[in-house]
């Protein structure tokens, strides 16, 4: 699983003072935009290893492993070594996920991906919240509504070899991962293009981690290419 989240879309990687010297152990905060709110990084496009909050910049004034971000903006702290984020020695506020740089009719927020070769011959929406539950070699991606700005719909590749294949965004964080938010359907036995009407997504405040899911009524079936795209 790849693709989940963003490298943090801040050319400072490198911390030095007024002479150029490395900003050895300082510590770097992260915050959710505007607010003291402290708010979760992660070192791999899994989800699976959070950053500490704060992130101890190494010898070289670097953080010790990538950053990266759900969809969401940020606030950026850094400070000495155990010293008070409310007197900082350097803020950098509303900094944007790559996710949330998308502004355009019909472009894409963010893909979920899929396989068209890996197919599925389950009449039902596997039940649960792990990977294995999910379209084969697809994403989970971590979205605030809070962030987004305009409306998505659910966009994909589907095929299917006797009956029609349905594809599903579902919220895995609240409770019922096995509830379509949105579908798309076809059972075309070549592959078909399809887009979902406008996504409701989870009440804003909090990121809530979505996925794919995808059933077959007959045969067997699959999805690639899925994606949010913007609608308005």
């Amino acid at each position: 699983m790849s693709g989940t989240l963003s490298p943090v879309p801040w050319k400072m990687y490198t911390f030095v003072d007024a002479s150029g010297v490395p900003l050895a152990g300082y510590w770097l905060w992260t915050y959710t935009a505007g607010t003291t709110t402290p708010a979760t990084t992660y070192t791999d496009v899994t989800l699976a290893t959070p950053n500490t909050n704060p992130i101890v910049l190494n010898s070289a004034g670097r953080p010790p492993q990538p950053i990266y971000l759900p969809a969401a903006s940020f606030k950026y702290i850094l400070t000495a070594a155990n010293g008070d984020p409310a007197s900082p020695y350097l803020t950098e506020d509303n900094i944007p996920s790559t996710g949330l740089l998308t502004s355009t009719i019909g472009s894409v927020l963010n893909q979920f991906g899929g396989e068209e070769n890996c197919y599925t011959v389950a009449t039902s929406y596997p039940s649960g919240t792990t990977y294995d539950t999910l379209l084969a070699n697809s994403a989970i991606i971590a979205i605030d509504s809070a962030n987004l700005v305009g409306t998505f719909a659910l966009r994909g590749m589907l095929k299917s070899s006797a009956g029609t294949t349905t594809a599903a965004l579902v919220n895995l964080s609240d409770g019922s991962p096995d509830t379509a938010i949105v579908t798309i359907a076809s059972s075309s036995a070549t592959g078909q293009s399809q887009t979902s009407s406008a996504i409701t997504f989870a009440a804003s405040g909090a990121s809530k981690n979505y996925a794919v899911k995808i059933k077959v009524s007959a045969g067997y079936g699959s999805a690639w290419a899925c994606e949010l795209v913007r609608l308005t």
